[in-house]
């Protein structure tokens, strides 16, 4: 909800004095719904994720690689002239079929963590896109504030010209003057700090001319927080632990199914020397026998059988486990923190928007009024002033404080 006031400027020297200036050339305007899409698109921690993804998926077709069989050629001066052998590893029981489940557990895992990404940088870009919207805020305020002093000054020289102020009047209103013209540049510097901020997530190596064409959304009533609770197990920080622990237990079953023996068929021939032959001279025709050969080897898994390795994948899932734990711990207190956040920033928007900024407006015109009158001082004018332009500021900053907040809620719910 954006809070509107009407500017004291109308009274003092007409609508006219702050008509919004026209957009600086080289700003993009963008919603909240623009910069998410571009950041699921571009942003680089998510192209980091889905980088690890392709990792993870070729890490499943290496699982299921078969070794590669060995082939031997040699010869021998008294049995036969030439032999060759070759072995074929036999992986039938099971083992690769436990490395292929494992790697594609792994895989689920990898897929998650992109979400949890995602999760990260859709907290991170809604926040920037209301500190962003904040900052362009205030820098308006400051903009009107150093406009109304500026007016000010001008009307307070004049009765100092005419004798009816004295004048440290002036001098305190030039004063004021400066102060104001101060705060609009700082307020513009944070205005492009904060877009380069939003940029940022955006995948943009310089957003500095990105501005907020909406407010931040965020609901004017939060669902029961009960409801909100019951989703955290849903979300992806806890899906990712508990796949994690799937992971861990696949981990555990390859490990298990690697005690199994591996095998090998070895095939072999022999081609004899006919010279070795009984019969000398060896008649017309003769050829020599071919020797064929066969053997099938089985590894005996006697001083190798992985407990160490099954124990320490076992213990794996115990930390994956706690994970599990921990993620709906923090999540859930999370939610909790952000919840009470956004209702505290909601009540005190709203009792800023709707009764602080025009009891101050109207205070400030009325002091105002006062002092055109002599009935007041300079010094109460510009306190009204500067009163006026704080309650607008802190609206302001409780308006972006309830979307910063349910941007929390969403991350610790972890919604898609």
């Amino acid at each position: 909800m954006c809070v509107r006031w009407v500017s004291i400027a109308a009274v003092v020297a007409g609508i006219v004095l702050f008509a919004p200036p026209g957009r600086a050339q080289g700003e993009v305007r963008v919603s909240l719904e623009d910069a998410l899409r571009a950041a699921r698109r571009a942003a680089p921690d998510l192209l980091v994720a889905r980088a690890r993804e392709s990792v993870a998926h070729a890490e499943v077709g290496i699982a299921g690689t078969y070794p590669n069989p060995t082939v031997a050629v040699g010869t021998t001066t008294q049995t036969a002239a030439l032999t060759s052998d070759v072995s074929l590893p036999l992986v039938v029981l099971g083992q690769r079929g436990a490395a292929v489940d494992a790697a594609r557990a792994d895989e689920e895992t990898v897929a998650l963590d992109t979400q949890v990404t995602w999760n990260d940088v859709r907290q991170a870009t809604a926040r920037a896109y209301a500190a962003l919207w904040l900052a362009e805020g205030v820098a308006t305020a400051r903009r009107e504030s150093a406009a109304i002093q500026a007016t000010l000054e001008s009307a307070v020289v004049q009765r100092v010209q005419v004798g009816s102020a004295p004048e440290i009047d002036a001098l305190r209103v030039h004063a004021e003057k400066l102060r104001a013209d101060a705060d609009v540049l700082a307020a513009t510097a944070e205005v492009n700090a904060a877009a380069t901020e939003l940029g940022r997530w955006m995948g943009l190596s310089d957003g500095s001319g990105l501005r907020a064409s909406a407010d931040p959304p965020a609901p004017d009533h939060a669902p029961p927080l009960a409801d909100l609770l019951a989703q955290v197990d849903e979300g992806a920080p806890v899906r990712r632990e508990m796949s994690d622990v799937r992971a861990s237990e696949a981990h555990v079953a390859r490990e298990r199914a690697l005690v199994r023996p591996t095998m090998a068929l070895d095939l072999g021939a022999d081609f004899w020397d006919y010279t070795l032959s009984q019969v000398q001279p060896p008649p017309p025709g003769y050829t020599p026998p071919v020797n064929f050969r066969a053997q099938l080897t089985v590894e005996v898994p006697i001083f190798n059988q992985r407990g160490a390795y099954i124990d320490r994948e076992q213990a794996a899932g115990d930390v994956a486990r706690a994970r599990v734990r921990a993620a709906h711990v923090q999540g859930a207190a999370e939610l909790t923190a952000a919840y009470q956040t956004f209702e505290a920033a909601a009540a005190q928007q709203h009792t800023l928007a709707d009764s602080v900024v025009p009891a101050a407006s109207g205070a400030a015109r009325a002091t105002e009024e006062a002092y055109r009158l002599g009935r007041a001082q300079l010094v109460a004018v510009l306190d009204a002033e500067r009163a006026l332009v704080d309650a607008r500021v802190a609206a302001l900053q409780a308006e972006a404080a309830r979307a910063a907040a349910w941007a929390d809620v969403e991350h610790a719910v972890g919604a898609p």
